[in-house]
């Protein structure tokens, strides 16, 4: 598969277009506060972050169904896991089917990486995820109701990927058809979804001992080796992000004792 030779209009600055207007009922519903490391070194910032469904969106790609099914679920999933409490990106395990919009979604909202073994796969998920606190073991299951989603759509989705057992359909006719799948994805996430709590029908449930698959690969997170060092009490940096945009105080910190220390190195004399 080559280049594409469409001619593509560039985005205009501050313009969501992506997100469609009809949306709009969604986006009290699916906003998540999350938390993560600082910086490299991995100490937990104790300041959440807000994340829309214009940032799902933007990191997706494109609005659909998966992707919006699959922030309901983890709506409904930290309602109940968190009850208040921010995803926090740096202690979570996922296990998604292997979809882009779930896979994305989880990724996300979680943290997950399938390089560090955090992000894995189970196709027999569906629409659900398990979710895993790392530091406690706490674990979580989530899934859509059955028969809550289309059948018809389902099946159209899978003859349009050639993914179906009955006759191909060709380019001719997926140029239409395509896009009434799509007119039709979208109708019942306006009239059915967006008029539903993430609650009605995404179940929850506690596992006790969840057996999990194994990682494809598994590495170090070395940004979140230090999650658990406390905050500085003597030196504060001039680079500390300030709430507002403002742009913080640059230059060395006068009087600091511990940037003497940095400079001697890792093996230098300790300070006191």
């Amino acid at each position: 598969m080559g280049p594409s030779t469409q001619e593509f209009e560039p985005s205009r600055d501050g313009e969501a277009w992506y997100v469609p207007a009809w949306l709009e009922a969604a986006r009290p519903v699916l906003e998540f506060d999350v938390c993560d490391a600082r910086s490299a070194q991995g100490r937990l910032e104790p300041r959440t972050k807000r994340v829309t469904l214009d940032d799902l969106v933007l990191f997706h790609g494109h609005v659909c169904d998966g992707l919006l099914r699959g922030a309901y679920a983890m709506r409904a999933l930290g309602d109940v896991a968190f009850e208040g409490r921010p995803f926090d990106r740096t202690d979570l395990l996922v296990v998604s089917k292997n979809s882009p919009c779930l896979g994305d979604v989880a990724a996300y909202l979680t943290g997950g990486r399938g390089r560090f073994g955090t992000l894995r796969l189970d196709n027999d998920l569906g629409v659900g995820y398990v979710v895993r606190e790392l530091s406690t073991g706490r674990t979580w299951e989530v899934r859509e109701e059955p028969g809550f989603f289309p059948s018809l759509i389902s099946e159209w989705e899978a003859a349009l990927l050639d993914d179906s057992s009955g006759a191909p359909v060709t380019s001719s006719e997926k140029a239409e058809l395509v896009a009434v799948n799509e007119a039709r994805q979208w109708s019942w996430m306006r009239e059915v979804l967006l008029a539903s709590r993430p609650g009605d029908h995404y179940v929850v449930r506690s596992l006790d001992a969840a057996e999990i698959p194994e990682p494809l690969y598994e590495a170090r997170r070395t940004d979140v080796v230090n999650r658990e060092v406390r905050a500085p009490r003597e030196y504060a940096t001039p680079y500390e992000p300030l709430l507002g945009g403002a742009t913080p105080r640059l230059g060395r910190v006068e009087g600091s004792t511990w940037e003497d220390r940095y400079d001697r190195g890792p093996t230098g004399p300790r300070v006191g």
